[in-house]
C-alpha cells in the first residue's frame, strides 16, 4: 500500500471534501507561508475511544454525510451537523471532532492545537520523509492529521491544519494483523477461526472470532494446551501456573497421570496434570506405569 492507496477527508476551499492523501501532501509539503515555513505534514494522531472497526465505519458513513455540505465559521463550529439558521458551519478540526462525537467517542469540538496535545489522542507511528508518510499500512480511518499553517508561529511544532484518513484499502494477503490489543492471523484476508497453525516454528491457536489465544490453558480433543503470552504453544518444559507445577511434554500436552524425571528424580504428575511436590528417586513397581522422559507418553 502506498499513500496513494488512501483518501482523506477535510476542508478544502472552505467545504470539506475527498483528496488522495498522495497528492494532498505533494501540494502541502510544496506549499509554503509568507515567512518561509512549510505548510507540511507534521504528527498522525489517533483518537484512543476511535477503537473498534465498527466506530471506524460510522465516523466514514458520518462524515461523507457532511461532504461538500459545510461553511466555515470559527464561532459557529457546532453546528456541524445541525442547521443554525438553515446553514451548517465547522472548520477543519471541529468536522472531525464532531464526527467522532456521533461514534459514541467522548471528545469535545478540540482546535488544531489542542488536538496535537490532547491525552484523549496517540501518536500514530508514522515516518515523515519530505511531507510524505513512507509507512502508510499503519493508518486507519478517522486517524488525524495535523500540517502546519499558521504564519504567525513559524515554529515546525506547530499545527494550524487537519484532515482525516476516509478510506484505506483491505489488503488481501496472508500475515498477521492487531486490532488494539486482539491479534490475528490472515490467510487470504481472512482471519484464521477456531483451529491450529504452525507459523514461524512456533504453534499458535485462535478462537472462534479468529483472535489468538494467550496466557491460557486451550483444551483440544480431550487434551490441554497451553499457550505462553505471545500465543505460542509450550513444549517440553515445566509451567508454574497459579502455584502448581505443570509439565507439558515435546508435542505440548499437558501431562497427566504419569511420571516425568527430572534433574533431582522421578516427579508424579496427577489426573489434573498437577505434580505432587515429591521426588523420587525410583519409579514405582506394577504395571501401567506411564513414563515421560526415557519413552514416549
Amino acid at each position: 500500500m502506498t499513500e496513494r492507496d488512501i483518501t482523506i477527508c477535510g476542508h478544502g476551499s472552505n467545504v470539506p471534501s475527498l483528496k488522495n492523501l498522495y497528492a494532498y501532501n505533494e501540494l502541502r509539503y510544496n506549499g509554503r507561508m509568507s515567512n518561509g515555513v512549510r505548510k507540511q505534514l507534521l504528527r498522525v494522531r489517533r483518537l484512543k475511544a476511535l477503537d473498534t472497526p465498527g466506530k471506524r465505519d460510522s465516523f466514514r458513513a458520518l462524515y461523507g454525510s457532511i461532504l461538500g455540505r459545510n461553511s466555515y465559521n470559527q464561532d459557529l463550529r457546532q453546528f456541524c451537523y445541525m442547521p443554525y439558521r438553515g446553514r451548517y458551519y465547522s472548520d477543519c478540526s471541529s468536522s472531525g471532532c464532531a464526527t467522532y462525537q456521533r461514534c459514541g467517542c467522548e471528545v469535545p469540538l478540540l482546535n488544531t492545537a489542542a488536538m496535537l496535545n490532547s491525552d484523549l489522542f496517540a501518536d500514530v507511528p508514522v515516518r515523515i520523509r519530505d511531507g510524505h508518510i513512507e509507512n502508510p499500512e499503519v493508518l486507519q480511518v478517522g486517524d488525524a492529521l495535523l500540517y502546519a499553517g499558521n504564519i504567525s508561529r513559524p515554529s515546525l511544532s506547530y499545527v494550524g491544519h487537519v484532515e482525516y484518513i476516509y478510506d484505506v484499502p483491505i489488503l488481501r494477503g496472508s500475515g498477521w494483523s492487531h486490532e488494539g490489543s486482539d491479534w490475528q492471523y490472515l490467510e487470504d484476508g481472512e482471519p484464521v477461526r477456531d483451529e491450529w497453525r504452525y507459523i514461524d516454528g512456533r504453534w499458535y491457536v485462535f478462537d472462534a472470532a479468529g483472535r489468538m489465544i494467550h496466557d491460557s490453558w486451550h483444551l483440544d480433543g480431550g487434551i490441554y494446551y497451553y499457550v505462553g503470552t505471545d500465543g505460542g504453544m509450550l513444549s517440553g518444559q515445566w509451567l508454574d501456573y497459579r502455584g502448581d507445577w505443570y509439565y507439558l511434554d515435546a508435542d505440548g500436552r499437558m501431562v497427566t497421570d504419569a511420571y516425568v524425571h527430572s534433574s533431582r528424580g522421578w516427579c508424579y504428575m496427577n489426573e489434573y496434570g498437577q505434580w505432587d511436590d515429591k521426588y523420587r528417586r525410583d519409579l514405582p513397581p506394577g504395571p501401567g506405569i506411564h513414563v515421560v522422559g526415557e519413552q514416549e507418553y
